[in-house]
């Protein structure tokens, strides 16, 4: 009976392992970017023009025979058209008009083209309006439109086109009606007999709001504050939980976790109970008050700092420190020349993760500051109220300087030297 040969011994390819984690982590790298280009796309950031009432009658395509649904049109003016699901263009004599946008009219009809019949119709046919009269009483002016505009208070409108200084641009609304809306010019702005209308992109309302704009100062200043506040707490925590051992340390490691895992919500809510029995002078400066802003941010932002910090001072040998103990430092001398150099970029990092946190903080400061426009409205509560009053795009365009904000403060982050602690 022949001996079987010995074989070399082979490793296996790490290609199939590799290709594993890259599609593993690249599906979530791949769903975040899709998120951000989906928000980024979404957004329309063209003004709109000013339209009038809507020209198309709702209803179904049932005429096989028509050529499609005609529209009495006005020669000469120009219509915001809008294909829908259920419509392949819209025909001008011999001309077909399949992109959504202003077009002018040519004859007095056009014909709305089904791409399938017995569907519902879904396109849209509204015609730009026309400024009939300007009037002007000390600043304020008011334009009078052929046609109903739609807008509503406060928003914005941008004027171009008039041959006088101090118009053009965008102004706010201060007063709107069916076929009128006023705003005010600078002083001295003298008469113009000519200028067009457009609605600003929603990001362009956004920064010019008033609302919004104080959103943005209060989310700066109550973040930088919890931030301070955050990183006070963390320090000592984390290092006390570094580097003693004691009794009642699990208890207080688990602790520190629960506004971690804890919803939201309930750190707000619990937050408004403690407060019940807080003196009466205390609660009412505090309670849906711009304190109770930085105090919701504050209890989550700090535990996200205390784990970062602890984890900075494990990574920090203990033999450092005891060498300085032995060369005459006290405990404090040795933490503040050996230790805490070392932990700088953990410091930024903690810094900058409290930071990030405490901006998008929505849950707690909706049950226990409110959402009180100008008082205790920040960013992620502006949203909310974008949301609420059906402004999707305004919504959106508060979460784009949300996303702006946060990718600048971990850029600077990074570039100041943080680049190890996130690589």
């Amino acid at each position: 009976m022949s001996e079987k040969k010995a074989t070399a011994f082979q490793v296996g390819s790490d290609k199939p392992f590799l290709i594993g984690l890259g599609v593993l982590g690249g599906s979530y790298l791949l769903i975040i970017l899709l998120m951000l280009l989906a928000d980024l796309v979404f957004l329309d950031y063209g003004d709109k023009p000013v339209v009038g009432p809507e020209l198309v009658k709702h209803g179904k395509y049932v005429d096989e025979n028509a050529e499609g649904v005609p529209i009495a049109v006005e020669p000469g003016r120009n219509y915001q058209f809008r294909k829908g699901e259920n419509e392949s263009g819209l025909k001008q004599d011999d001309r077909t008009i399949t992109k959504n946008g202003l077009f002018e009219a040519r004859s007095g009809k056009v014909v709305l083209i089904p791409s399938q019949k017995n569907k519902p119709i879904t396109a849209s046919l509204r015609p730009e309006v026309r400024i009939t009269n300007i009037s002007i009483e000390k600043d304020l002016v008011t334009l009078q439109t052929d046609a109903p505009h739609g807008l509503i208070w406060g928003t914005f409108i941008r004027v171009t086109g008039a041959d006088q200084s101090g118009w053009n641009g965008v102004h706010e609304i201060t007063d709107t009606s069916a076929q009128q809306l006023s705003f005010t010019l600078p002083p001295d702005s003298k008469p113009t007999n000519q200028l067009n209308l457009s609605i600003p992109n929603p990001l362009i309302q956004a920064l010019r709001s008033e609302d919004i704009q104080f959103s943005i100062k209060l989310s700066l200043i109550s973040c930088t504050l919890t931030t301070l506040f955050s990183l006070w707490v963390a320090v000592p925590i984390g290092y006390l939980m570094s580097r003693f051992e004691f009794r009642g340390k699990p208890f207080i490691d688990t602790l520190l976790d629960i506004p971690i895992v804890l919803p939201p919500l309930v750190i707000g809510l619990s937050l408004l109970i403690l407060f019940r029995y807080a003196p009466d002078w205390l609660s009412e400066r505090v309670v849906y008050q711009w304190p109770a802003v930085v105090l919701a941010q504050f209890m989550v932002a700090c535990a996200f700092a205390v784990r970062t910090m602890r984890v900075t001072f494990d990574q920090i040998p203990q033999r450092f420190e005891q060498v300085a103990l032995t060369l005459g430092c006290s405990r404090r001398q040795a933490f503040w020349k050996v230790i805490m150099p070392q932990a700088k970029g953990g410091l930024l990092a903690a810094g900058t993760l409290a930071w990030a946190r405490a901006l998008g903080e929505f849950g707690p400061i909706l049950v226990f500051a409110g959402t009180t426009r100008q008082k205790t409205e920040v960013l992620p509560t502006s949203a909310y109220l974008e949301l609420q009053a059906g402004r999707t795009e305004g919504m959106l365009a508060v979460s784009l300087i949300m996303i702006a904000a946060a990718a600048l403060v971990f850029i600077v982050a990074r570039t100041l030297g943080m680049k190890r602690i996130f690589a």
